[in-house]
């Protein structure tokens, strides 16, 4: 009897921690959509830019800034303090305290 627990104990864990995974990975996503939707007229304004300034094509002006925004060396990601990043990582200190 004391085996079936610990199994249901052990099964009831796993869906727990898949389920913690499942909506980290959502707000995760969404969080990243938000920065997305932030950092495209300002990579768009600057691959503009570059056409104009650098006399380059197009398509090397936008992959040359397609991850503008995004951490790089020493330089920290942009925009993380959106309220979507904010609900995200407030979720994942939260499982992390929790253990």
């Amino acid at each position: 009897m004391t085996l079936v627990f610990i199994i249901l104990a052990m099964v009831s864990g796993l869906t727990l921690a898949e389920d913690r995974q499942v909506i980290q990975r959502q707000l995760d996503e969404a969080c990243e959509a938000a920065r997305f939707e932030k950092l495209k007229p300002i990579r768009e304004k600057y691959a503009a830019e570059c056409v104009i300034e650098w006399d380059r094509s197009e398509e090397y002006c936008q992959r040359f800034y397609s991850d503008y925004g995004n951490r790089s060396d020493d330089r920290a990601a942009l925009f993380y303090e959106l309220p979507a990043c904010e609900k995200a990582w407030k979720y994942r200190k939260s499982y992390r305290q929790a253990k």
